[in-house]
This record gives C-alpha cells, structure tokens and sequence, in this order.
C-alpha cells in the first residue's frame, strides 16, 4: 500500500506516518518546508515531497497513485475547504482512501467563566448548538468530505480531541508559557472546563485503522480521557514549580491570543468515540494526560529546555504557592 500525508512534518502528520510505516505502508509526506523538514522525512522513512499549499496542481498530482491520502495540514480553515474540494474531486471515483483531520473543536461551547458542562456528543448524536463562525467552516469541509463517500472513494473524517504527549499539544504549552510570563500556570474561571483527550500515538492508530476498517462517509471521534484545564494547570505548576492560578476571561487575552482563547482554552468540548472503539476495534494505550506532565514527556521536555525542575524551580527568584513534589 502506498500512502501521502499532507502535513507530515507536524505533529499529527509524523505519528500517522509512523503508524502507517510499521502496517508496512510506503508513504510520502509533504512538507512545504526545504531542507529540514526533507530531512526529517527521509529520517523516518518516509520519501519527502516539498510542495506549497498554494500550488493545487502539484497537491492533486502527489496523490496520483497513492493508496491512502491524510490531510492533517495546519492551513487556514477557509483555504483549507477551497483546496479540500479540489482534491476530491480530482479523487472522485477512484475507490482510494482519503483521511481529513477535523477535530472535536466543531463541537465546542463557549464557557468563558469556566464551570463543567454535563453536554458529551458521541460521532452522530446531534449538536443542538449554534457552531462558532470558525467551527461552523469546518463542519462545512467535514460535511464535504462525507458526501465524497457518494461518488466513489472512501472519504472519512477524523475528530481528535485535545492532543497531547511527547511534550507537545496545542493547548498544555501554552499553560506552560503562561506560568513563564505570569508567575502562575493560568486557567480560566473555574477551571472545570474541558476538552476530552487523547495522546497522539493513540490517534494515529485511528488514522491506521480507518485506513483498513473505515467506513466511507464516517466520523470517527478520537477520545480517550477527560481532564480539566484546572487539574492541568495544577500538574503544569508541579513542574514549575509555582502556583496555578485562575485569571478572567479578559485577563486570558491578554496572556494569549483572544482568537486562540475563544478555539482552545474559553470552551467545553466533552465527547466520546463508540464508533471509533466498536467498528475500527480502537483500544487507547494512553490514557492519563496528568501524570505525563507531572513525570512524563512534559516535565521532561521543559525542565531540559528551561531548567525548570519540580523541587527546584522558582519563578522571578520567588518561590510560588506550592513547594513542588506531588499536588
């Protein structure tokens, strides 16, 4: 089987090639970086292909010949859609597999004051809902990916939740800046809001799945444990060694991007996978995102890149609330 990732130098894109190259997959990854991120593709062993997302015609040509095709590019959503219609149709018919990483972020409610949300949406329950604006685009493209199971190819949508492990993930570093520019590891309100989770090894075993197993027009929701932004904060400041703190919504924006804030951290997105675990036989390996960033890849990854250390840290050479060791 031959495949081609879209985006295979990030985050998604490498653990999926990864998961593909041990099913024995020939893959290629696109990368619209030279040098560096060819490099890191021929490392893993996959063939690299150096093309602009603006270039369409190049982004149709790669997928010729290819077995499976997984979009998982960081692109602006409404150049995200226009350049996904393309690549459909010029797949239209071909009976080939074509993977899109949407998120479960199409399924968030705004909570700026931070408090628990009892709502959890499986793969096709309804969402009774008004989606934000940027949501709303990207339920447009996974509704056009849906439809492409109609005219002949195995079109399937792909919804992780907040991704982590390996020291990495959209939201846990930004928690970590926080505590570096504020002194406190910040959550919002409550801090008993939430994404559902799933560590990104995890993940990619869906796209390998899905790739065998998938149902063409299916979602597929990739979720394995639920934890609040509080309790994150809180495992954030045991490395730091400082204190976690709860800032106002208005107090967030000016820490972090306000766009960012609305996407990531103001909202409640509670979901669950049956479908995921009951047709593709998913079973997560991991499954507990705090203790990664206690004693894991996290406290690892940010003590070697800042010295922090969980016992020894002390931010702007006062010590915070809590004297490290375990919460």
């Amino acid at each position: 089987m031959k495949a081609v990732i879209f985006g295979a130098t990030g985050y998604v894109g490498s653990a999926v090639g990864r998961a593909l190259l041990r099913r024995g997959c020939a893959v290629s990854g696109v990368t619209r970086a030279e040098g560096g991120g060819q490099d890191r593709l021929r490392d893993a062993g996959m063939r690299p292909l150096a093309i602009d997302y603006a270039d369409v015609d190049r982004i149709v040509a790669a997928m010729q010949g290819q077995d499976i095709v997984v979009f998982s590019a960081a692109l602006p959503w409404t150049h995200e859609q226009g350049m996904i219609a393309r690549m459909l149709e010029s797949l239209e018919g071909s009976g080939r597999t074509f993977l899109y990483t949407s998120g479960t972020g199409v399924l968030a409610i705004p909570n700026k004051a931070g408090t628990w949300d009892e709502n959890v949406f499986a793969e096709d329950d309804p969402f009774p809902f008004t989606p934000t604006p940027t949501s709303a685009v990207r339920l447009r493209t996974e509704e056009m990916v849906r439809r492409a199971a109609d005219r002949g190819l195995r079109a399937i949508v792909v919804r992780p939740g907040l991704i982590w492990g390996h020291g990495a993930s959209l939201q846990i570093p930004r928690i970590f800046d926080s505590a570096m520019r504020t002194g406190k590891a910040c959550y919002i309100g409550h801090g008993l809001n939430l994404y559902s989770n799933v560590h990104v090894d995890d993940l990619a075993e869906v796209f390998a799945l899905a790739s065998e197993k998938g149902v063409p027009g299916a979602v597929y929701h990739a979720v394995a444990g639920e934890a609040n932004f509080r309790s994150l904060a809180e495992a954030v400041a045991q490395v730091v060694g400082c204190r976690a703190g709860s800032v106002t919504y208005e107090e967030a924006c000016q820490i972090w991007p306000s766009a960012w804030v609305d996407m990531a951290l103001a909202v409640n997105s509670r979901s669950r996978s049956p479908r995921t675990r009951s047709e593709l036989g998913w079973s997560p390996k991991h499954v507990d995102v705090v203790e990664d960033i206690r004693s894991g890849s996290y406290r690892d990854t940010y003590a070697a890149r800042t010295g922090w250390a969980a016992n020894g840290y002390r931010y702007g050479g006062a010590h915070g609330d809590h004297p490290g060791g375990p919460i």
